[in-house]
């Protein structure tokens, strides 16, 4: 009887702590940050997204980063690969993760957006010795009827060095 009273309390303890997570303000999409969303500036030396065609990204990143020298870091290893030109899509596509707009809420790319940009880069990349990162796995992302990024250049076309790209960002909603 006690060990069964010790697990309910034990049960019921973990229960409360889970409600309570949940509830958190820095609880979304299912994680848990240490800081809340905010809106900032797009560093100049965010090469990667510095000329995207939006001046405010939301922090922490899509793709969990929560300061800017993580987001630097981290983006700073793709930039090479914008000036390979695999697809005219790609910045848009890095950059929505990276530093994604900031908007009332996280806007995802469309998993169409991922496999194009994917299959004309990943061939680049494996050249090189990196294969595709689970990170950008592009089942975790939405499918195009539901509110996400679109593409917007078509399957097969190269980049534009960066830098020089102001995408229009297309979003595609789901018929209600």
């Amino acid at each position: 009887m006690n060990s069964l009273l010790v697990g309910f309390v034990l049960w019921s303890s973990a229960e409360e702590y889970d409600y309570y997570s949940w509830q958190s303000d820095n609880f979304q999409n299912g994680r848990f940050y240490t800081k809340q969303s905010q809106c900032v500036d797009i560093p100049q030396d965010l090469s990667l997204c510095h000329n995207v065609g939006y001046k405010k990204m939301r922090l922490p990143n899509l793709l969990d980063h929560e300061t800017m020298p993580e987001v630097k870091q981290q983006a700073s290893s793709w930039v090479p690969l914008l000036a390979k030109r695999c697809h005219r899509d790609t910045q848009l596509f890095l950059c929505s993760l990276f530093a994604p707009i900031c908007l009332e809420r996280p806007i995802y790319p469309c998993r169409s957006l991922c496999e194009v940009v994917r299959d004309s880069c990943a061939p680049v990349m494996e050249s090189y010795g990196f294969p595709w990162p689970e990170m950008l796995n592009c089942n975790k992302f939405p499918i195009d009827n539901d509110l996400c990024i679109t593409v917007q250049f078509g399957s097969k076309q190269v980049t534009q060095p960066p830098g020089n790209f102001t995408p229009f960002v297309i979003l595609q909603r789901c018929a209600l």
